[in-house]
């Protein structure tokens, strides 16, 4: 800590740095000291609570204007949006991570007397729980995964690692799964396989929150799902879906594609879901807007973490209708 005869000189550092935006170099001329002694008393003047830095997102009017307007059309109880340039990408990772940094800062606020939460899957999901800061009090006890595995290799697709991820941001437990997404639907389940499957559905029966992805609507050369059968696929990209939670794919009218002919699949039931206290939906881009206004008037999910492009496109869209 300073002595009390260095607190003038910290005053004037901090002041000429942080709020006159005077450089090291010019503040160390004007002090008569070196720019390494300056630093060191920048850094000082922070540990005596002299200086308190604050980070938090912009708050850009046509946001806020955009957020409200689309809470009350679609009748959600709360809306978060990122905010992105219009000529911006509409699809792909730079808008995943864009939607996922506001998500990481809002989900501590949006979980708030949450005690048991399921978890979806998704590549922005999983940003989400790698980008949330620590938080110790105040969060859920439990994270649960809400959809079986799946074989593909990438961290984003295994519901495991995001239930984890999240509890450990939240100090909480994590219940892992090892049920696998589908099964063929003439096979036995074992014993054990059996006694799974019920003690992850109990768990599903204790949920008040769930924090989903929504996917786009099926498209050909894209792999869907990873163990289901090139007929399967085929007869999905067909089908007339509009987008798909927790691999439930659904109809604009939020009716769901049946998958009992090919598979038997662990998931939680979309109807099931609208049980739920909170259900927050964390998606956007072009191709997801017909599923995300479908999904919200079926009463998936009651709160929307997007962007801004992604809501001008889904308001544009209920006004054509």
């Amino acid at each position: 800590m300073p002595e009390h005869n260095d607190y003038q000189q910290l005053y004037r550092i901090a002041k000429s740095y942080y709020l006159d935006n005077l450089s090291q170099e010019q503040i160390a001329k004007r002090e008569s000291i070196s720019r390494p002694h300056v630093s060191r008393m920048l850094t000082k003047a922070r540990e005596c609570g002299m200086v308190s830095i604050q980070v938090q997102m912009p708050d850009f009017e046509e946001t806020r204007r955009l957020a409200n307007e689309l809470r009350n059309r679609l009748g959600l109880k709360d809306v978060c949006l990122a905010y992105l340039p219009p000529q911006s990408e509409d699809t792909g990772r730079e808008l995943s991570m864009g939607i996922a940094t506001i998500a990481a800062a809002e989900m501590p606020r949006l979980l708030a007397g949450a005690k048991n939460v399921g978890v979806g899957w998704g590549y922005t999901l999983y940003q989400t729980s790698v980008l949330m800061e620590q938080r110790s009090t105040g969060m859920p006890e439990t994270f649960v995964p809400l959809i079986g595995l799946s074989g593909e290799n990438t961290p984003y697709l295994q519901i495991n690692v995001i239930a984890n991820r999240f509890a450990e941001k939240c100090d909480a437990k994590s219940y892992f799964t090892i049920m696998p997404l589908i099964r063929d639907s003439s096979e036995r389940q074992g014993r054990i396989e059996k006694e799974s499957c019920i003690r992850l559905k109990r768990q599903w029966d204790q949920l008040d929150t769930a924090v989903i992805g929504l996917g786009p609507k099926p498209e050909k050369g894209v792999l869907l799902v990873a163990e289901a059968s090139a007929e399967y696929n085929e007869r999905l990209i067909t089908s007339g879906t509009v987008g798909d939670i927790l691999a439930n794919f659904f109809y604009e009218d939020g009716s769901l594609f049946d998958t009992s002919k090919y598979y038997l699949q662990i998931s939680m039931e979309l109807e099931a879901l609208k049980k739920l206290n909170t259900v927050i939906c964390v998606a956007g881009g072009s191709n997801k807007v017909e599923g995300l206004i479908a999904a919200a008037k079926s009463r998936y999910y009651n709160i929307l973490v997007s962007d801004t492009n992604t809501a001008r496109l889904i308001l544009n869209r209920l006004d054509r209708k």
